[in-house]
């Protein structure tokens, strides 16, 4: 047997069991992409979009944008070293510094122009693309690869699905993005579908959240907790 037929030991593991159901709901919401929350929308150059995430106070600091609309150049790209060429499902991630300092005295939560956090940063730290599969996959978990883990910034990025008829469970899960097909999130009793072109966000990624792939054509890009806990159901 060759040496890189050798199955490492953890892909020897097997799926781990699924994390107990908790008590609280994961309070889950669901948004087309032109319907999120201001706070968390940026809109930019060229009919892009995006979902805007940043680190919490007091914690590690990043600002994060998965991108949710539009292709080829953002707004800015070019040879002055501006904006990076991105697609749906993408996602870019900056240190946080320069936006803290630029973040306006008694916002809780500032949003400012994609073009301003290029000018602070031009070129983000990390630019983690949906379709680049040079990611992990999680061992023993059918349809889910881990696309990166941020350390640093306490974030890893999900890429799910397909095949159709997968159940997965989580803890960490902060944001879903569906680019085709659809998903369907358990909250508590309540199922709630998330077709493409919609994202729903997870209010509490603490508690245990169920996901089940709906169809063949299911692809949905996640941001969670570097240190989030996934299984099938």
């Amino acid at each position: 047997m060759l040496e890189s037929e050798i199955p490492r030991d953890g892909d020897r593991l097997g799926p781990a069991p699924p994390p107990p159901r908790t008590a609280h709901a994961p309070g889950v919401r669901v948004y087309a992409f032109d319907m999120i929350p201001s706070r968390h929308l940026l809109c930019f150059g060229g009919g892009y979009g995006g979902f805007f995430l940043e680190g919490e106070e007091g914690n590690r600091h990043f600002v994060a944008l998965l991108v949710l609309t539009g292709s080829g150049s953002a707004a800015g790209a070019g040879a002055d070293g501006g904006a990076p060429a991105v697609s749906p499902g993408d996602v870019l991630i900056w240190n946080a510094a320069a936006h803290a300092a630029a973040a306006i005295p008694g916002e809780r939560s500032p949003s400012l122009p994609f073009e301003g956090i290029s000018r602070m940063s031009p070129s983000p730290q990390h630019h983690i693309r949906r379709d680049d599969l040079g990611g992990r996959a999680v061992p023993g978990i059918t349809g889910l690869r881990a696309l990166a883990r941020v350390p640093e910034a306490g974030l890893a990025v999900l890429r799910l699905g397909p095949p159709p008829g997968a159940r997965w469970v989580f803890k960490g899960v902060a944001a879903v993005a569906v680019f085709s097909g659809r998903l369907t999130a358990f909250d508590g009793e309540d199922a709630r579908e998330i077709r493409a072109g919609s994202l729903a966000l997870v209010a509490d990624p603490s508690a245990t959240l169920y996901l089940e792939a709906g169809n063949d054509a299911a692809l949905a890009v996640a941001l969670a907790a570097e240190d989030f806990v996934a299984a099938l159901s």
